[in-house]
């Protein structure tokens, strides 16, 4: 992810040079120019146009499979292939819109509408990232371009009355959405957004009607699950919102929007262990935004991604922990922590194999008291306690596992006829745990 961050803000940082000028320069010769030199300028167009074309199919294919630099990379040659590629550009627009470059990704929605007006689609996106910035009145003016070009483009139809929703002129938004359900009859945003609609008008009959509609066309649905169980709890109907919240977390179990409204739901009933238990998700799920703000601010820094591992693992969330530990070593592979930390996750799951290598790793990086701890505690649950003691003497530590080390290699010293051993191993367990063996 740090690599992803660093080589894509180089890559935009070259776009300046990309985006000046339309067109290729031609100073004319003074001398008449013959036809087959001309013919030999338009061969090189229509090569440079088939090239640009090929970098643009091959940026897709790269941003489907999430390769977000190389798609750029080929975005910018295409560009300079072919100034009057439009879809180049509007495709190096959602990736500059993904992270955050507002203004370099509008130059680029406003240059592929530029080239090619009549595109539904350029309009479209370009309202609905004008949309998203709350820039209400030019995202209309695209949405209206865009169903004036093409009237059956259901999307325009749609975000058009998401506009409308958003400037509270909710019968207007509602004819928008009419349309895009007349359209499709099985668009279930149309009947989501326009249930809102009613919503935010009181009518809640019609409201609920165009929910159960959302959800019958698709159950996995979760703004309309969401939206329900909102109009269920202005109905006072507590118990049913409750379900569809539960719903909407089936779907969606990352949301705190969603526990948030189920609490206040249960409140509502009186079922206070079990606001409760959503009280504390609430608080991981609060912790887990902290972590990724962390992690997007310093992402060239192990740290955070190992404290989102370990806090997605104390979840259960055990995939993505081991992804979040892999980053942390990637970006830092010469350091101890980031191996180190995953092997004390490694020791927690009982695998001490991997614990062990895991830390050995993180000793050969660097000297590490955790390392050499995590590696004896994984050496004293394997019975090797030879290994055991000198990871624990080599990292200074003086505790009960320790003494239940010390103790175990007695015991084993007087079944292997070792008196003396015994007596001295017995001793030092007693001095870090006095009660041991009593």
């Amino acid at each position: 992810m740090s690599s992803h961050n660093s080589t894509l803000v180089l890559l935009i940082l070259c776009l300046s040079a990309v985006l000046v000028g339309c067109g290729d320069s031609e100073t004319p010769d003074a001398a008449v120019t013959t036809a087959e030199p001309q013919q030999s300028s338009l061969d090189r167009k229509t090569t440079q146009k088939e090239q640009a074309t090929q970098l643009v199919e091959r940026a897709i294919e790269e941003i489907r499979h999430q390769k977000f630099e190389d798609a750029i990379a080929s975005l910018n040659q295409a560009i300079e292939t072919d100034q009057e590629n439009a879809e180049a550009s509007f495709q190096r627009a959602g990736i500059l819109a993904d992270v955050g470059q507002d203004q370099l990704a509008l130059n680029d929605y406003s240059r592929a509408v530029e080239l090619n007006p009549n595109d539904v689609r350029y309009r479209n996106m370009r309202g609905l990232f004008l949309l998203t910035r709350s820039q209400l009145e030019p995202a209309l003016a695209d949405f209206a371009e865009a169903v004036r070009i093409d009237p059956k483009y259901i999307q325009a139809w749609n975000n058009r009355g998401l506009v409308r929703l958003a400037t509270g002129d909710f019968q207007t938004a509602i004819d928008d959405f009419n349309k895009a359900c007349e359209i499709d009859p099985t668009y279930a945003d149309g009947f989501n957004n326009r249930g809102f609609a009613w919503f935010k008008m009181d009518d809640y009959d019609r409201a609920r009607a165009d929910f159960d509609k959302t959800l019958e066309l698709k159950p996995e649905y979760v703004n309309a699950w969401n939206n329900r169980g909102m109009l269920n709890m202005r109905l006072q109907k507590h118990r049913e919102a409750i379900d569809d919240f539960s719903h909407a977390i089936r779907y969606d179990e990352n949301n705190v929007k969603h526990y948030q409204n189920r609490m206040n739901a249960y409140r509502e009933l009186g079922m206070e262990s079990n606001a409760l238990a959503d009280g504390e998700r609430i608080a991981w799920l609060v912790k887990l935004g902290q972590l990724n703000s962390v992690v997007a601010q310093t992402p060239e820094q192990p740290d955070g991604y190992i404290q989102r591992a370990s806090h997605l693992a104390e979840a259960g969330q055990h995939e993505i922990a081991l992804a979040n530990f892999e980053q942390a070593i990637q970006v830092g592979p010469g350091k101890a922590t980031p191996w180190a930390s995953r092997a004390r996750y490694w020791l927690q799951r009982g695998d001490t194999t991997k614990a062990i290598a895991d830390a050995t790793r993180a000793i050969e990086n660097e000297f590490s008291h955790p390392a050499l701890s995590i590696r004896g505690d994984a050496w004293l649950q394997l019975g090797d306690f030879d290994k055991a003691i000198a990871d624990y003497t080599a990292a200074k530590r003086l505790d009960p596992a320790v003494a239940q080390a010390y103790y175990r290699r007695a015991l084993n010293r007087r079944e292997q006829g070792n008196e003396a051993g015994f007596q001295a191993d017995l001793e030092t367990a007693r001095q870090l745990d006095p009660q041991i063996g009593q």
